[in-house]
């Protein structure tokens, strides 16, 4: 499928698009998210680590009928491997055959090692000097090979382990490495005004390879005049007819927040970028005859791509961290801490509808003017109560701020943004004491821990856990007074 492809079909919803793996183990498999014209397969490195008289998990082992066994099971998975190239390293039980693996690896993304018997050590030990992230996938009883990770990894050595009885948690393995992999592909566009500020834009490449692009009003003028005025009322009505009620806004005015989600759409595909954040408020868009970018980044954001509202490009950034590790977009959020009842509250005028990822649930939506000036359009998105949630934040290019909660309402009322999700948290006063990093962080559904740890171990993140953790004095964070967003 060619990019432009990709990026227009989903207009009229005539393209059924699947998510990556769903955040948890053991979970229900969905395809991947398709890879757009000028992105490539993540490569990932195979290989069987056996031993044929290894003690564990047996005296003697098969180690060509657990191979077998394993590859059937890759067969039952590959609609979930789509995206996924595999270069084959096949069998190893001696280590003579490593120098031929290493030559075979010397450009793959990561290494998937499976472990099947005692005494391979060895070869993890090997691997780590190819200097890409390893996963290992290991079974009950295969060995004792697990408890040498942790050692490896405080050495510096990017490796991890997912020990699991279920075969489709090979899926969620490659996660990670496949998060690493769309990182290194992606690029952001950046409309503020003003030039990104060049430090923050090299650290980011220099860590994950993503590039941000600074572009201006012209920019984004230029491809609005040439919007397709059929395909943007189609996409109005669709707005219009999808919609639980239109409280403030025209017909005309959702029409033209219909364009500008075509001239965001195309701008993207214009410049091979997957995300556009904007200074929505900041720019004067409704006085100089534009509608505000709102529904765009929604339907951007519900497609498996990004638009992060106010030119929060560490949204932007953490939105596409999470989306290519789990499916899922991410709502940028304002929080609004309530003691009372150990809550907080996101709000913001925008919200992705698809927050299962695209090939979910789609939220129920009001079609509403934006709260701060009543003007233009934006939505009232109502998100699913009892949903676990987790909150987040990348900060510079190495502390993720992290924390949970659960949906228990998606309050109606005139106070705050339009979209509003009460999430019930473990400890507020936590997360109050310790807020830091400017106002956003962005909310995505489900519990991500277990994908987040692995892919931040690979690029050297720390987690910083806002609910549990003192963080007032970790090094990195930014206590200013103002920050933007």
């Amino acid at each position: 499928m060619r990019r432009r492809e990709f990026l227009g079909a989903t207009t009229m919803g005539t393209i059924c698009l699947a998510n990556l793996m769903r955040p948890v183990e053991a979970s229900a498999l969905a395809s991947p998210l398709p890879i757009p014209s000028g992105k490539t397969q993540t490569k990932v490195g195979k290989v069987y680590l056996g031993n044929p008289y290894p003690g564990w998990p047996k005296t003697v082992l098969d180690l060509n009928e657990e191979v077998r066994t394993f590859e059937a099971e890759f067969g039952k998975l590959a609609p979930a491997l789509a995206d996924i190239e595999f270069v084959e390293g096949g069998l190893v039980y001696s280590q003579d055959q490593m120098p031929g693996v290493m030559e075979k690896f010397k450009d793959v993304d990561g290494v998937l090692a499976i472990h099947l018997a005692l005494g391979t050590g060895g070869y993890l030990h090997k691997l780590t000097e190819l200097n890409v992230p390893v996963m290992v996938f290991t079974t009950p009883y295969a060995g004792h090979e697990w408890h040498i990770i942790a050692p490896m990894q405080r050495k510096g050595m990017k490796i991890d382990i997912l020990p699991s009885s279920d075969f489709t948690d090979l899926a969620a393995a490659v996660r990670p490495l496949r998060a690493v992999h769309r990182m290194k592909e992606a690029k952001v566009l950046y409309l503020m005004g003003s030039e990104i500020d060049p430090a923050y834009a090299e650290g980011i490449q220099s860590k994950f390879g993503t590039v941000i692009q600074t572009i201006y009003l012209d920019d984004l003028k230029a491809v609005h005049d040439k919007v397709n005025e059929a395909e943007a009322k189609e996409d109005a009505e669709r707005w219009i007819r999808e919609a639980e009620k239109i409280l403030e806004p025209t017909e005309k005015q959702v029409f033209g927040a219909s364009k500008m989600y075509l001239a965001m759409r195309d701008l993207l595909t214009q410049e091979g970028a997957d995300a556009i954040t904007i200074n929505c408020l900041g720019m004067g868009l409704v006085q100089k005859g534009y509608e505000y970018p709102c529904l765009g980044f929604s339907r951007l954001s519900s497609m498996g791509l990004g638009g992060v509202c106010e030119a929060d490009i560490k949204s932007t950034i953490t939105h596409l961290i999470f989306l290519y590790l789990t499916g899922k977009p991410g709502f940028i959020s304002d929080p609004v801490i309530n003691l009372s009842n150990n809550t907080i509250i996101h709000a913001h005028c925008v919200a992705p509808i698809m927050m299962d990822g695209i090939d979910g649930e789609q939220c129920r939506y009001d079609i509403r003017c934006h709260h701060e000036d009543s003007q233009s359009v934006s939505l009232q998105v109502r998100m699913r109560k009892g949903q676990p949630m987790t909150l987040a934040r990348l900060i510079n290019n190495n502390i993720m701020l992290y924390s949970t909660g659960t949906i228990i309402d998606s309050p109606d009322s005139d106070r705050g943004c339009k979209t509003k999700v009460v999430t019930q948290v473990k400890n507020a006063q936590r997360i109050l004491s310790n807020y830091s990093c400017g106002l956003h962080r962005v909310v995505f559904y489900g519990d991500h821990y277990s994908d987040l740890r692995r892919f931040c171990g690979f690029k050297d993140i720390r987690i910083a856990m806002e609910e549990e953790e003192d963080l007032r004095d970790l090094p990195g964070l930014e206590w200013e007074t103002y920050i933007h967003a």
